[in-house]
């Protein structure tokens, strides 16, 4: 087959858009078939994904986006003529061939208010469109799986499911080197509590804030860590710690490496990723299989994806999220029984996974 691929959010530190094709990559090139893969790619970065097999041509496009998806793509598909199209969210227009899109969540159809305002208004409409489109559907949970199908009139058959797992690199580790290396290196003392992701106003960062200045008038004296790329609203968060007189508490890292992440979750005394609305959450998948113990919140797809293996709050009541961290935080018993659980629970998603369904998938269609 030959497949065509839009991997635009390589390189560009976009969370879990880019980790998807990150696995997406690493599960095709490790399948044997003779499948040609043309690659296209907005960010240099992405680059460091091309290992020399010759099944996959890497191609530079426009960063835009209008002219991206509106001009290039239609244009270099056109040329092509591939069995297969593979992008996310949103499909090119005036494209023939067979179409797989990715649709992780619909958090801009329920939350449009943590979306900058144009990007929330393009979305809502070109997903849409997108989804009725597409030849066949990618997604990443049951949770995400059931809200297309509900929320677009769109046949449950059309959706297949593809659970990602955590990179081999997150695993348990000595604590204390990682504490040793993330106090030399970030100048970040331990004992603290870590978070991972993107840091805007679906992440329900400034409730998270709120529950740890409980917790600390409590006599906890641990530090909180954000980890990430600031990203729309994020100023809300930073007017919160300032209002709470937590800016020595709180600290910003930044976006990390992926060399630096693990030592990060296994240096922290739990990892706590009280979210709103996802469609996975790979961040709690990659706690749990540190063995680090995770908190997470219910009423999205984060449940499904814990399992037994993580403490669910409530995300939108901050005494919920103060509790689990006090709770966690002060018995070590409790701290012991969640790493565990999260380490049985994380093996139960399977790597290569990912690849194995979406080549199902480009087969059964092609």
């Amino acid at each position: 087959m030959k497949i065509a691929i839009d991997v635009h959010s390589l390189g560009t530190q976009s969370g879990g858009n880019e980790t998807y094709y990150r696995q997406l990559l690493s599960g095709l090139t490790e399948d044997k078939s003779d499948n040609q893969y043309d690659l296209f790619y907005t960010h240099p970065a992405a680059l460091s994904q091309d290992h020399g097999d010759h099944r996959f041509r890497f191609k530079k496009i426009s960063r835009n986006p209008i002219v991206r998806i509106c001009a290039v793509l239609p244009r270099l598909l056109r040329r092509i003529k591939p069995d297969v199209v593979h992008c996310q969210y949103i499909l090119p227009p005036l494209t023939k061939a067979k179409s797989v899109l990715t649709v992780h969540d619909l958090a801009h159809e329920h939350f449009p208010e943590s979306f900058h305002p144009v990007e929330a208004a393009r979305m809502k409409t070109l997903v849409r469109w997108s989804a009725k489109r597409a030849t066949h559907i990618l997604t990443v949970s049951e949770f995400s799986a059931a809200d297309i199908a509900r929320r677009f009139n769109i046949s449950r058959e059309k959706i297949t499911v593809a659970y990602q797992a955590a990179s081999p690199v997150f695993q348990p580790r000595d604590k204390g080197h990682c504490q040793e290396h993330v106090a030399r290196a970030f100048g970040i003392d331990s004992p603290f509590i870590l978070y991972v992701g993107r840091i805007q106003a679906r992440k329900n960062l400034p409730r998270l804030v709120e529950a740890y200045n409980q917790v600390r008038q409590q006599g906890i004296t641990a530090k909180l860590v954000i980890v990430g790329k600031k990203d729309w609203q994020s100023e809300q968060l930073l007017e919160k710690i300032k209002q709470l007189g937590l800016e020595s508490s709180v600290i910003f890292p930044g976006y990390l490496p992926l060399d630096d992440l693990p030592l990060f979750y296994n240096a922290a005394e739990l990892f706590v990723f009280p979210s709103i609305f996802e469609g996975f959450g790979l961040p709690v998948i990659e706690s749990m299989a540190s063995g680090v113990p995770t908190i997470t919140s219910f009423g999205s797809s984060l449940e499904e994806v814990a399992g037994d293996g993580a403490l669910l709050v409530d995300p939108f009541d901050t005494g919920s999220i103060a509790n689990a961290l006090s709770k966690t935080l002060t018995d070590p018993q409790l701290r012991q029984q969640l790493a565990t659980r999260g380490l049985k629970r994380s093996a139960q998603f399977e790597r290569g996974m990912l690849a194995k369904k979406a080549l199902e998938v480009y087969r059964s269609i092609a």
